[in-house]
């Protein structure tokens, strides 16, 4: 009997072992290969330079490759404008974990919704209206440069539900097809239907985020996946050897913010979905309202063959277009989704008074247009808390 007893905590400490083993080579696998994240182990294995007090960065902003967040300092855009990153790693300055007011709202999104470039945020300037209305309410800014739906859910999941917050907004959308919508995110996700289903929900977020080497058999096999899927893929305009998958504007990109929405239903979070305004043509964008998303995705399909204008411009019209109207319709089977659609008005006027440039960055005035539009669709919800 005690020969059995031995055996069995042999065999437990060797699995063990084993696993200990893969995730020491599957972190060192990450590093090597400069991924945007190593994962906890790496902590121990690293030495990690202590940040400074303040740092002084002129635009370019630092991420911590061990938090998979910024960096905190003091910043300073190209515009000589400061900002600051606290020390949990987001936009703007300290808060407390507890919402003590009973009235936290947190702004998920990219560049845009960062607002680095205009030195005036959406997020700051809707919390600057709230107070203005009488509404003691915080706004927490957790956009970020260059990041992905699938990095904003893993975020809310995994530790931004932990602060309590009653109202989520998320734009995500150029963002969503620059980095999304090929090889790791070829496999749409399950529906969250019941309380199993969010716990396996929960625990696959958490396992990605936190075991490198489940993240790494994930993105692998999610790889092989795009790899197989014989489906219409889409050509990127900027390299041809990258093919953005069909399946994530039919089903992907619409599963996986209804999974959010689910997953806020279920803490108890009111969900606002922003739909992100492109500055390219905006009188064709604005006749391509009236064709439904089957026919967008068709012309997307072959975008790459017109030439009556600009090809990098439709790739961007069409999936823009197609994402927004996602939106639309998940409001159709979810009437307590808040679907906010600034785009006629940042469409209404010479493209440099909204926007930078490059069409997608918003002035301070058109981040101004966005804390309207969400103020109106929040402010009698507030009211009745």
């Amino acid at each position: 009997m005690k020969t059995k007893y031995k055996n069995i905590l042999f065999s437990l400490f060797a699995s063990i072992l084993i696993i200990f083993i893969l995730e020491i080579f599957f972190t060192v696998f990450f590093v090597y290969h400069q991924s945007n994240y190593y994962g906890p182990l790496a902590n121990f294995f690293l030495k990690k330079k202590d940040n400074e007090k303040k740092i002084i960065n002129i635009y370019k902003i630092k991420y911590d490759k061990y938090t998979k967040k910024l960096k905190p300092g003091v910043y300073k855009n190209k515009n000589g404008i400061e900002y600051k990153v606290n020390s949990l790693g987001f936009l703007g300055e300290e808060f407390s974990i507890q919402n003590r007011n009973n009235c936290r709202i947190i702004s998920f999104g990219g560049s845009t919704t960062a607002g680095i470039s205009s030195g005036k945020s959406y997020p700051k300037i809707l919390e600057e209206r709230l107070n203005q209305n009488n509404i003691n309410c915080e706004v927490l800014n957790f956009g970020f440069v260059g990041k992905s739906l699938n990095y904003l859910e893993n975020l809310l999941v995994n530790e931004a539900v932990k602060y309590k917050p009653n109202i989520v907004t998320i734009m995500s959308n150029r963002n969503a097809v620059m980095y999304d919508s090929y090889r790791n995110s070829s496999v749409s996700p399950d529906l969250i239907d019941n309380k199993l289903d969010y716990f396996i929900y929960k625990l696959n977020k958490f396992l990605f985020s936190e075991i490198m080497t489940y993240r790494f058999f994930e993105l692998s096999y999610k790889r092989i996946a795009a790899i197989i899927y014989d489906e219409g893929k889409i050509i990127n305009p900027y390299n041809p050897k990258n093919l953005h998958l069909k399946n994530y504007f039919t089903s992907k990109y619409l599963n996986q913010m209804t999974n959010i929405l689910n997953f806020c239903r279920l803490n108890d979070v009111r969900v606002v979905l922003i739909k992100q305004a492109y500055f390219i043509d905006p009188i064709y964008q604005k006749n391509l309202k009236l064709l439904s998303n089957d026919e967008i995705l068709d012309k997307l399909l072959v975008y790459h063959k017109e030439t009556s204008r600009d090809k990098k411009s439709l790739f961007w019209i069409y999936t823009n277009l197609i994402l927004n109207n996602i939106l639309d319709e998940m409001k159709l089977n979810n009437p307590d989704l808040i679907v906010v659609d600034p785009t006629d008005k940042l469409y209404s006027f010479e493209k440099d008074k909204f926007f930078y440039k490059d069409g997608i960055h918003l002035t301070p005035q058109g981040n101004a247009v966005i804390a309207e539009e969400i103020l109106k669709s929040i402010k009698n919800i507030i009211k009745m808390w």
